[in-house]
C-alpha cells in the first residue's frame, strides 16, 4: 500500500509537472494573455519539453535509470542539459523584456538548481523537494492557498522520495532548504516581504 501511494505523490508532484502548471498559472496571472501565452509558449519550449524528451531518451537508452535520474553519478550529464537551457531561457527572458518577477523568478530556479548540482558532489540532493519548496515561496504572492497546499505536500512527498529509494532524509532536507532559500529570496527581491 505505501509504494503505490509514494509512487503517486513523486509523479504528481515532479519537478517537471508542477513547474509546468507554475509556468502557466504565475503568467496567466502577471500578464496579459497574449504576453503570458508568448511567454508560457517560450518557457515550455526552451527548457521544460526540450528536458522531458531528454530524460525520456536517455531513459529508453538505459543511460539513466529511471526518469526521475535516481542515480547521484547520473545526474551530471542532465545538469549539463538543465544549464544549456536555462542559459537560453535567460537570453529568451532578457530579449523579450520579461516583467521583474518572471525573470528574477527563473533567475533564482537556476539558482536552486545549480546549488542542488553543487550539493550533488556530495549527496544526492532532492530536486523534488528543491522544487516544491521553491514554488511553495514563489506562490505565495499569486495565490496563499495554492502555496499552503505545496508546503503541505512538501512532507508528504519527502516521505515519498525516502520510501520509494530514491532520497535519504539529509537529502530531501538539503532540497527543501535550498529551494525555500532561493524562494525567501524571491519574495525579498519582489518586495513581497
Amino acid at each position: 500500500m505505501n509504494q503505490p501511494l509514494a509512487l503517486f505523490l513523486s509523479r504528481l508532484a515532479h519537478p517537471l509537472v508542477i513547474l509546468t502548471l507554475f509556468v502557466f498559472y504565475s503568467n496567466l496571472r502577471l500578464q496579459e494573455f497574449d504576453a503570458a501565452l508568448y511567454t508560457i509558449s517560450g518557457m515550455l519550449g526552451i527548457t521544460i519539453i526540450p528536458l522531458i524528451v531528454w530524460n525520456w531518451i536517455k531513459w529508453k537508452q538505459g543511460v539513466y535509470a529511471n526518469f526521475d535520474v535516481s542515480i547521484r553519478e547520473q545526474r551530471f550529464s542532465m545538469f549539463g542539459v538543465i544549464f544549456l537551457l536555462a542559459a537560453i531561457l535567460v537570453a529568451f527572458l532578457h530579449l523579450s523584456d520579461q516583467p521583474k518577477e518572471i525573470f528574477l523568478g527563473s533567475l533564482l530556479l537556476i539558482q536552486a538548481i545549480l546549488l542542488t548540482f553543487l550539493l550533488n558532489f556530495r549527496l544526492k540532493s532532492s530536486l523534488h523537494l528543491a522544487v516544491c519548496s521553491y514554488l511553495a515561496m514563489a506562490m505565495l504572492p499569486l495565490h496563499v492557498p495554492m502555496a499552503l497546499g505545496l508546503i503541505a505536500l512538501a512532507p508528504w512527498l519527502a516521505w515519498a522520495r525516502v520510501s520509494l529509494g530514491r532520497h535519504h532524509w539529509s537529502e530531501v532536507i538539503a532540497g527543501s532548504l535550498v529551494g525555500t532559500g532561493s524562494g525567501v529570496q524571491l519574495l525579498y527581491l519582489t518586495d513581497y516581504l
